[in-house]
């Protein structure tokens, strides 16, 4: 018999491990999980995702004590669509499915655009207006800015955020109560989303007020002089980082990500020199997928990259644990290579073409990574 907390691996006759995870939640939810290829620790982290998703539709007292099973369920509907978005983010063995900006569990994805520092002045400012603390432009479904207090946020509450306004991308506006599963789980507030243009929604989390009128109006005010600045952002995609800073041509993709502010950047290089062969056997999708694996199953692991979730005390043990432990990794192909640099709270994964020697590989890397988080306009 499964406790309220257990784990399994079954054998079988492929090469593969099927590892199954089981958790009792608050008491009252059963939540499985079963896939081939995924580690204990991703499908933990899944189920706590799925979870929190849940919370964020109903509330914890409603999961606690369900009043209602049908009403229940009606309920949890809304949060469908994010469970099959979290079921993909899992998936690190499928090679032909759409990419989405759920790829990395509990991690916003990012877009670091040079209009950045621009849009940030307007987003504070339309913050103000609308009276929320916590607000964050998307455009393309990731994240460009947003104000410190929505940074502040768990990194599942601002996932689960993003992946419900992207749910709603056609709606000019929409007003939804939100509960947040680990600042606010039994109250909830408003996220209020407005649309700018197409890709690009401006989103707020508001009290009772305002009205969702007013957030509209308020909107054509602050950023109806720039339609310029955003259609210039929008440029960035599906690059997700400003033309002004060009990688090195043996750079066929990268995924930078930062466990602390819970956010991700996830990226292919199109103007690559990689060599026929090496374009020919990696599609923009492939790079991307391999590059989650490599995160996945090499440097998360080998690298000892504790998760957002972890506590302060833990992290404190894990830091100097890891001192020991080297901070760099790397996987060789026939037609790739891939390289991991740790530095503090970042990880930067650079996917190589195989020709790329390994010492180059790390000269790269490392400028790369001070390329990304050193330009105050980017704002990472």
């Amino acid at each position: 018999m499964f406790g309220k907390s257990q784990s399994i691996v079954l054998k079988n006759t492929s090469t593969q491990e099927t590892t199954v995870v089981w958790r009792v939640k608050e008491e009252s939810v059963t939540l499985i999980a079963a896939a081939c290829g995924a580690s204990e620790m991703l499908l933990d982290q899944l189920l706590t995702s799925v979870f929190n998703a849940m919370i964020m539709a109903v509330g914890i007292e409603e999961l606690k004590s369900p009043r209602n099973a049908d009403r229940l369920k009606r309920d949890l509907r809304i949060c469908y669509p994010i469970l099959d978005r979290l079921l993909e983010s899992a998936d690190t063995t499928s090679s032909d499915r759409a990419v989405t900006c759920s790829d990395l569990l509990g991690l916003v994805e990012v877009m670091l655009c040079q209009e950045n520092h621009i849009l940030q002045n307007l987003l504070d400012a339309w913050a103000e207006c609308v009276d929320s603390l916590y607000a964050f432009l998307m455009i393309r479904g990731r994240v460009a800015v947003a104000t410190p207090s929505w940074w502040s946020l768990h990194s599942e509450e601002k996932k689960l955020l993003a992946l419900l306004v992207l749910q709603d991308g056609t709606c000019t506006a929409s007003d939804i109560p939100v509960f947040l599963p680990c600042k606010s789980p039994a109250v909830p507030f408003r996220l209020v989303v407005c649309m700018l243009m197409a890709g690009v929604q401006v989103c707020a989390l508001c009290g009772p007020s305002p009205t969702l009128t007013e957030v509209e109006h308020a909107s054509l005010q602050c950023w109806k002089g720039a339609v310029d600045v955003l259609r210039a952002a929008e440029q960035c995609h599906p690059r997700n980082f400003s033309s002004s800073i060009q990688l090195d041509t043996g750079v066929m993709g990268l995924l930078l990500v930062d466990r602390q502010t819970g956010k991700f950047l996830l990226s292919r290089n199109q103007k690559t020199d990689a060599g026929k062969k090496e374009a020919r056997s990696l599609s923009g999708a492939h790079r991307i997928d391999v590059l989650r694996t490599f995160y996945h199953q090499v440097a998360a692991t080998f690298m000892n990259y504790y998760s957002s979730e972890t506590s302060t005390e833990e992290t404190e043990s894990t830091e100097k644990s890891t001192m020991s432990i080297a901070q760099e990794t790397y996987w060789c192909s026939e037609y790739h290579k891939c390289h991991a640099l740790c530095h503090g709270s970042t990880l930067l994964c650079v996917l190589y073409a195989s020709a790329v020697p390994i010492h180059t590989m790390r000269l790269i890397t490392r400028r790369t990574l001070k390329f990304l988080t050193s330009d105050k306009q980017l704002c990472w």
